[in-house]
């Protein structure tokens, strides 16, 4: 786990511009206090009802579902609080030094894909990117076998490769970007294997997403059948895998 730190940390530094590879020092900062790595699958679904959006395969009946995508994430300790009585899942943790409740900071990145148009009169063909979300949690009883949270989360929305095709075979691409709010809860179910820990959680989530205004570009007349804006409000339910982290001495 520790190489795992140590590569999330050596991606990072890779993705930043070389203007702000001094600013390395706060980065190892931020890293210390990193918790969990993790990979997830989203599913998600339109609620209350779009009248524009569907998912689904095409040329399938419209449903209010069909959202899907992969995403990662990093999880940062920022804290805990009270003590668990009954000590930690193999009950061979001391009580008084297991945290009743732990707060903690999580970076993800996601892709979501699968919506199409109600309107039969042209296809519409794209996905959604959420990055960064930025979600805080209070996980109860965190070293127990069975770990329920709940936390809130806003991030930034992009439309990644969205286009329409019209019956004439004409294209038009269009872009636009929004912030997102939501909450979630969900539990985890905790194991040990030799020394390394490693958690499978399901998270159930409600996200307001809206594109208020869409992008085309390039100066086209643009059809009144093609919407203005897009919705992606409605549920999630996340299912993943996250890996503890080895603490280290200072950490």
């Amino acid at each position: 786990m520790r190489l795992l730190r140590i590569g999330a940390l050596g991606a990072l530094l890779l993705a930043l511009p070389p203007r702000l590879h001094a600013q390395i020092g706060l980065i190892e900062g931020i890293f210390r206090n990193l918790d969990n790595v993790g990979g997830f699958w989203v599913y998600a679904g339109f609620l209350p009802k779009s009248k524009v959006l569907t998912g689904g395969s095409p040329n399938a009946p419209p449903k209010q579902s069909g959202m899907q995508g992969p995403g990662f994430a990093f999880t940062f300790h920022m804290g805990s609080a009270g003590r668990d009585s009954r000590g930690g899942a193999a009950g061979k943790t001391k009580a008084d030094t297991v945290p009743a409740w732990r707060f903690q900071l999580a970076l993800a990145y996601s892709h979501i894909t699968g919506f199409r148009s109600q309107n039969p009169t042209f296809d519409l063909r794209g996905s959604i990117r959420e990055l960064p979300r930025l979600a805080w949690f209070a996980q109860w009883r965190p070293e127990r076998r069975v770990s329920p949270y709940f936390g809130v989360h806003m991030g930034l929305v992009n439309l990644q490769s969205v286009a329409i095709y019209d019956t004439t075979g004409a294209y038009f691409p269009a872009s636009g970007s929004t912030w997102e709010v939501g909450g979630s809860v969900g539990a985890a179910l905790n194991f040990k294997a030799g020394s390394e820990y490693f958690a499978l959680f399901l998270e159930p989530g409600y996200t307001l997403r809206n594109v208020v205004s869409l992008d085309w570009g390039g100066g086209k007349n643009i059809p009144l059948r093609f919407p203005r804006s897009l919705r992606f409000t409605g549920w999630e339910i996340a299912a993943g895998v996250e890996f503890r982290v080895p603490r280290t001495p200072g950490r």
